[in-house]
């Protein structure tokens, strides 16, 4: 009887040890180029986006930073990030330290830098529109203000 139960007990304990393996790839954090979401602004306008695209170079990389969206006029520069999801509860901290590492690379603009979603989503909105000329210089001081 005795011989039975250590039969059970070698049993459970195997699928136990077997059971609680890790499985799970490991993460590579080389190509974190890669994930982030980069769209360099070039047009024909008088206004040169060359500022927003230096700023995305900067920020995309951060690890936690999953999208850049910027734009820019003559004195002012307006970028949008989107974080990670498990890093939101870091973000104060992630926004400031974003923040201060843009401002210190630019500083003849006056910089914003959010990671509302929504001014996320208007600046990919302007950004198609500088893309694409539809968008006059008077106008684009307007929508960034």
């Amino acid at each position: 009887m005795k011989k039975i139960y250590k039969t059970i007990f070698i049993i459970i304990t195997c699928f136990i040890l077997f059971g609680c393996q890790n499985n799970s790839p490991v993460k590579n954090t080389n190509n974190h180029d890669q994930k982030v979401e980069v769209k360099n602004i070039s047009s024909s306008q008088m206004i040169d986006q060359e500022p927003s695209n230096e700023a995305k170079e900067i920020l995309k990389k951060h690890n936690e930073v999953t999208g850049i969206k910027a734009a820019n006029t003559d004195k002012d520069l307006i970028i949008a990030v989107e974080i990670e999801h498990n890093k939101r509860f870091q973000l104060k901290k992630i926004k400031k330290e974003l923040t201060k590492e843009v401002k210190k690379h630019f500083k003849d603009f006056h910089v914003e830098l959010t990671v509302d979603k929504k001014i996320f989503l208007e600046l990919d909105e302007l950004e198609k529109k500088i893309e694409s000329d539809k968008i006059e210089p008077t106008k684009l001081n307007k929508e960034i203000d």
